[in-house]
């Protein structure tokens, strides 16, 4: 068992038994990001990315937020410096965020209470997102006269498309979990008192799934956002060429050949 975090850190980082667990741990803060808590989140991401080891990276919040985006606190404290500050907010979220769509392991997203601002983009970037019942989102952004970032301009319209995102974005009206899993932003809505289980649960289900299948499945999926048919088709089947020359899938078919 191997694990990876700093006692004072607002992001952590434990890798065990195949999992990374990326935890945004600020409570007081309601895990807000600031320049800290992003460079902090990035750290986290690129750890649990490139580790060789991972095979699920989960992230999830302490405390009854997720994450509420952007400390307005901070921003407004950084003055003339305000431009500045904010390419170092974005640059380092969006960075942790590329690691996270992109990584060859599958991320689950737990949930745990309210996302709002870049917390949003920062919870779908989740291949699954588990939520407890209570949990709510928001998007905040105009409400206080700034514009989306942290990829919900580009995650919500392939979920629920432009009208509905539009919605979301200019209204800010809170959406419950249980509204949420209706528009296919969240995979799963279960009781508070059960989360926790149910996010073990969907943990050892990927964890089952063979070797690396799961990442070269997510991989064919969000390609697709931006592939032509024709394109799809033919990544589609050079993957599952090689997948059949693999000792895994073999011993796995001949498995299924005897039941």
């Amino acid at each position: 068992m191997s694990t990876e975090s700093e006692q004072d850190e607002p992001v952590k980082l434990a890798v065990a038994d195949g999992v990374a667990r990326i935890t945004l741990d600020d409570a007081t803060n309601r895990n807000s990001v600031t320049v800290r808590s992003s460079a902090a989140f990035l750290r986290a991401c690129r750890r649990a990315a490139t580790d060789p080891s991972v095979r699920v990276i989960v992230l999830v919040g302490q405390g009854n937020y997720f994450s509420v985006g952007g400390d307005i606190n901070e921003f407004l404290a950084n003055g003339d410096d305000l431009p500045g500050h904010i390419a170092v907010l974005t640059d380092n979220i969006h960075s942790g965020i590329r690691h996270l769509v992109h990584a060859a392991s599958p991320v689950v997203v737990g949930l745990n209470g309210i996302a709002a601002g870049g917390g949003v983009g920062m919870m779908l970037s989740g291949d699954v997102i588990v939520a407890k019942r209570s949990a709510r989102i928001n998007s905040g952004y105009t409400r206080s006269g700034l514009t989306p970032d942290a990829g919900l301009t580009w995650f919500l319209p392939r979920l629920v498309g432009h009208s509905r995102a539009f919605e979301i974005a200019a209204f800010n009206d809170f959406i419950s979990a249980d509204d949420a899993k209706l528009l296919g932003i969240v995979s799963r809505v279960v009781d508070d008192a059960d989360f926790n289980e149910e996010l073990e649960s969907v943990v050892a289900r990927l964890l089952a799934a063979p070797g690396s299948v799961l990442g070269e499945t997510k991989r064919l999926l969000r390609r697709s956002a931006s592939s032509s048919l024709e394109s799809q088709l033919d990544a589609e089947a050079l993957a599952i060429a090689k997948r059949v020359t693999m000792p895994e899938t073999l011993e796995r078919l001949a498995r299924f050949a005897k039941r």
